[in-house]
Order: C-alpha cells, then structure tokens, then sequence
C-alpha cells in the first residue's frame, strides 16, 4: 500500500460515517497502517492526523500505547504467546521458549529473514483456550510444544535449521 492508497483508505473510511467523530476514526486507521506497513512510522502517524484533523500528539500516543501497534518494523507474521496467569499456569512460558528456540530468536526480535516476530503478550481475553497463541488474526488454543512445529510450518518455516521461505 502506498502512502496515497493509505490516505484514500482513511478517507473511505470515513465516508461510510459509523463514528461519531474524527478522532474516533484513529484507532481503526492506525489498525489499517498496522496491517499493510511495516511499522506505523512518523509519516504514517501525520497522514493519519492530517486525514482526521486529530493532533499528531494524539496519534503517536494511541500508536505507542496499545500493543498491537508496531512502530518498529515487524515481520509478516507477528506470533503472540500469552503469559497472563492462566496461559502461565498451563504452560505459556513453555511455549514462548520453545518458539524463540526454534526460530532462534528472543522475545521482541524478528527473524533474520522478517518472516516471524515473536512477541510475549499480557493477555488475549482467551483464558478458556490457554495456553493461547495468535499469528497475526489467526488464533491457537490450548496450545502444547509439540503443536508447534506444525504452527509454523503453515506459515513458511521449514525445520529447526531455522531456514523460512517469504
């Protein structure tokens, strides 16, 4: 998506007039920018506070406040594990040690390749499900080590040497 794109996208968007106001649109722009860039950069954010007549003060804040959004570059998938009370107390600390193992990467980090960025993540509201495990809108529940090769194979990994294909 281009910068151009982006900015009719906003304007759409605004058309179809299902907020109350400008600044309710923000948030559902920057999840717009967070799923066709790389990281909701500066200009991204001014785009945004221009389209809506919002101060760009206010967009950076929303942009750096909830953890969905990425303002560094993430990779084309962005796996989440929970390590909330009850996702730890199934073993959800198991499961982010073993996908930082077999992608060879910590918490935070994006493999080599920008395929994968895993991320520890406070809580997905699916506790029932727990250990829990999002890659991208794609969710995983009652997840067990074994469970992830497989996981990320759909996605483009192709073993424990750490080799992935885009």
């Amino acid at each position: 998506m281009t910068i151009e794109e982006f900015r009719r996208e906003i304007r759409s968007l605004k058309e179809k007039g299902i907020y109350p106001s400008n600044k309710s649109y923000m948030l559902p722009s920057l999840w717009i920018a967070e799923k066709n860039f790389p990281a909701i950069t500066k200009e991204i954010m001014r785009v945004i506070s221009e389209e809506l007549s919002v101060p760009l003060v206010e967009v950076e804040e929303a942009a750096t406040f909830y953890a969905m959004y990425h303002t560094k570059p993430k990779g084309k998938y962005v796996i989440r594990v929970c390590t909330n009370l009850s996702c730890m107390l199934n073993g959800g600390e198991e499961i982010l040690k073993e996908i930082c193992n077999l992608l060879k990467v910590k918490p935070g980090e994006t493999t080599p390749d920008g395929l994968f960025t895993v991320e520890e993540y406070e809580c997905m509201g699916l506790c029932d499900g727990a250990p829990a495990v999002t890659v991208n809108e794609d969710r995983y529940l009652k997840v067990k080590p074994s469970d992830l090769p497989e996981i990320l194979k759909k996605y483009g990994w192709k073993g424990e040497n750490g080799k992935t294909s885009p």
